[in-house]
């Protein structure tokens, strides 16, 4: 073979006279060479452990790495969980109750996925509120921004399919509800709910779609999104502060390693305390017939759950509809609307006091959900009246304050 050829025997251009040693790996490798010639692993690790950083680059940027360890923990208890659970009305609540009580670690499986999933959407909004008043959106990493956009929906979806897979009374009566909100939007309203729910009612195929939807459609979008998302962060890399620091790049290893690795042993430490200390309930069996229960949705959709309750009658679909598809193209479309060439929040006036009020809409919201509790008799009316279905779309003030 001519020595201008690269091969993995030849990685070097020209003759080199291999040392007696050299000789005998390239005849007797050893696994870890053998395997590095084949798969050229070591130079991925290398690549990466050496990427260089923007002086000042510090614990904020951890936040990445700690999402993408709770993502592959949800996998992991979620492959783990889907080995026990049967996705049917009658054995669905079975299930999930044999994997509370009829497995010595599956409570603490299921505690490791239901709380990894709140623990998820709270670093996944920490790390994109970080993003937004760093201006770290900014060009070149407009796509970035967008894909992490998907990425935060897609999250959403995870939650709200798989809210319902216990098929208890909590489950049934929020899906229920959140289901109705869909058939609120003018024209597409009560199709888009029969879609989703599979017939009028949630029932048998509502479960067998959520599911569905949850295992294979949602995850093999998150891996898509979530790979684009890293190529575009290593080939823009990361942004530095907001205000540049002097200095000379760093290399991530070994100091930002070491940052991201106490941050993901902290956040792994929360998750098992949370998962051991305050295990997931599992509710009566789903009742569609039963009027004593209080649905309400989890926090992260309590905002819209609020902002439902002040909307006067008619005007629902603003809070179903325009406003937070309004908050979802703003958030897409802020690299290009926010027109100003620095990055510091004092230099973006009007873009931080329209994002600060709109954080500020959905806290208050949140917080206002969280606090109150619907009376057990109005939430019974409610539950009747979600559960009756009318032809027409049911006012959801009257729905929502009904419960």
């Amino acid at each position: 073979m001519p020595h201008d050829v690269l091969s993995p025997e030849e990685p070097v251009v020209g003759k080199h006279v291999k040392s007696e040693q050299e000789q005998l790996v390239a005849d007797r490798p050893s696994i870890k060479d053998w395997t590095d010639l084949r798969l050229g692993w070591w130079g991925f690790v290398r690549k990466n452990l050496d990427e260089p950083m923007p002086p000042g680059v510090g614990w904020w940027q951890t936040l990445g790495n700690l999402l993408m360890t709770l993502l592959a923990f949800q996998f992991v208890t979620g492959l783990a969980l889907a080995m026990f659970y049967s996705p049917g009305t009658e054995s669905a609540y079975l299930s999930v109750k044999h994997i509370n009580e009829g497995h010595p670690v599956g409570l603490f499986v299921r505690g490791l996925h239901v709380w990894g999933s709140t623990l998820i959407v709270c670093v996944t909004v920490a790390h994109v509120l970080r993003v937004f008043f760093w201006g770290s959106y900014k060009k070149p990493r407009e796509l970035t921004w967008v894909v992490g956009v998907m990425i935060f929906n897609v999250i959403l979806g995870f939650s709200f399919t798989g809210y319902l897979l216990p098929w208890d009374q909590k489950a049934f009566w929020a899906t229920t509800v959140g289901t109705r909100i869909a058939g609120t939007l003018p024209v597409v309203g009560q199709g888009l709910m029969t879609l989703i729910r599979g017939g009028e009612e949630v029932g048998a195929l509502t479960l067998t779609r959520f599911y569905a939807i949850h295992i294979m459609v949602l995850p093999a979008a998150l891996m898509g999104f979530t790979a684009l998302h890293l190529y575009l962060v290593r080939r823009h890399h990361i942004a530095g502060p907001v205000v540049p620091q002097k200095g000379e790049p760093v290399k991530f290893y070994p100091n930002q390693l070491f940052k991201d690795a106490i941050v993901v042993l902290l956040g792994v430490g929360i998750l098992a305390y949370m998962s051991l200390s305050m295990p997931p309930s599992l509710e009566a069996i789903a009742d569609p017939t039963g009027a004593d229960f209080a649905p309400r949705p989890e926090w992260y959709f309590l905002g819209m759950y609020e902002l439902l309750k002040i909307m006067p009658a008619g005007w629902e679909v603003l809070a179903t509809a325009v406003i937070p598809g309004f908050v979802t193209v703003g958030m897409l479309l802020v690299p290009w609307i926010d027109r100003a060439k620095s990055r510091h929040p004092a230099y973006r006036h009007w873009t931080i006091v329209a994002g600060t009020a709109v954080i500020l809409m959905i806290g208050i919201m949140t917080l206002k959900g969280i606090l109150e509790t619907p009376p057990e008799h109005k939430a019974a009316h409610a539950a009747e009246k979600v559960s009756v279905g009318t032809p027409e779309v049911t006012p959801v003030p009257r729905l929502e304050s009904g419960r």
